[in-house]
């Protein structure tokens, strides 16, 4: 019904965007005892707006995991939906021009990475990228600026349904030519989680064979400091083949978010084809108290292309995270 009410409303005069697409995934620690895992996802996505007028965003995903006995992955509780289905965005709203305002299953504005492997630089996400904010069943404002050209500021809240529990959250996107952010502050105000976090997603220009990136998170849970910080170099930016190296350092004396103390990455993105991207790498990642972890991971993803105006590079507002181990 919801679907059909949008459709109805933006019929005069809409920009509407298919999407979605298919990738596979898999990663073998390297140790005594190292196992394979992966999971294949198939992802639908759509999104219709006008401006000034109504917007709607729908993004499903089926995923199949081994890891290694085979499966259907069990749905957050909270969503209701059948055994395969997990809305990343299920929202609508109205965009007034200046300011947009949205209500449903939200991503909000934070980090650097999608959830989607097309999107990403490696195979592997950051460290930071699994314990921030997650898919808000709430609500969210944003004001644009410039006529849309400058910064955008948003502020929500309502229940993560990755963590499960009630949020507050800030965040604000710029994109320029030669620098980029997607960084926020959020806070989960219930006595049982009293968590705050800062989230800081960046990407910077310096020349057109380089990109230089950070994701990142700070703040205390349950009484406990921690941070941690993802480095990343991305060479050939615009080119088929793109080479990164990925450093990453985690501050977590408590243990209160499970951070590994440090790893290593490189590896290389592969794009033949506008549709069509490969991502492969090699890692090392540090153990307090024992040998470092080698591991090697994949990813194909055959997808949708956006539109060229809309095209974004790793990062970007939509990079959300999925459930976050240290909540559940």
């Amino acid at each position: 019904m919801l679907l059909a009410l949008a459709f109805r409303a933006l019929a005069q005069d809409a920009d509407v965007v298919p999407g979605g697409g298919v990738q596979v995934r898999g990663a073998l620690p390297l140790s005594d005892g190292g196992a394979f895992a992966g999971n294949a996802e198939v992802e639908a996505n759509i999104s219709v707006s006008s401006s000034p007028g109504l917007v709607f965003r729908a993004d499903l995903d089926a995923t199949a995991a081994y890891a290694p006995a085979f499966g259907f992955d069990d749905p957050p509780p909270d969503l209701g939906v059948n055994e395969i289905v997990r809305p990343e965005w299920l929202m609508l709203g109205y965009n007034g021009g200046s300011w947009e305002s949205r209500g449903g299953i939200i991503n909000a504005g934070f980090g650097l990475e999608d959830w989607d492997d097309w999107a990403l630089y490696l195979p592997t996400h950051g460290k930071y990228f699994s314990i921030s904010p997650g898919r808000m069943a709430g609500s969210e404002f944003q004001w644009f600026f410039n006529d849309g050209d400058g910064p955008m500021l948003a502020v929500g809240g309502g229940y993560d349904l990755d963590y499960e529990a009630a949020i507050v959250e800030a965040n604000i996107t710029v994109e320029t030519d030669s620098f980029a952010t997607w960084s926020g502050v959020a806070v989960y105000p219930e006595p049982d989680y009293a968590i705050y976090e800062a989230v800081v997603g960046a990407e910077y220009y310096p020349a057109e064979f380089l990109t230089l990136a950070m994701g990142g998170m700070a703040g205390m849970a349950y009484g406990s400091p921690f941070a941690t910080g993802t480095l990343y170099g991305v060479f050939l930016p615009e080119s088929m083949v793109n080479p990164v190296v990925c450093v990453e350092g985690s501050f977590d004396p408590d243990a209160v978010q499970g951070l590994a103390p440090w790893a290593a990455h490189v590896g290389a993105g592969v794009t033949p084809v506008d549709f069509l991207k490969v991502l492969v790498e090699g890692n090392l990642t540090g153990v307090d108290g024992g040998d470092p972890v080698p591991g090697v991971a994949f990813s194909l993803s055959v997808f949708v292309p956006p539109p060229e105006e809309e095209e974004e590079s790793a990062g970007g507002v939509d990079a959300e995270p999925p459930p976050a181990p240290a909540a559940e």
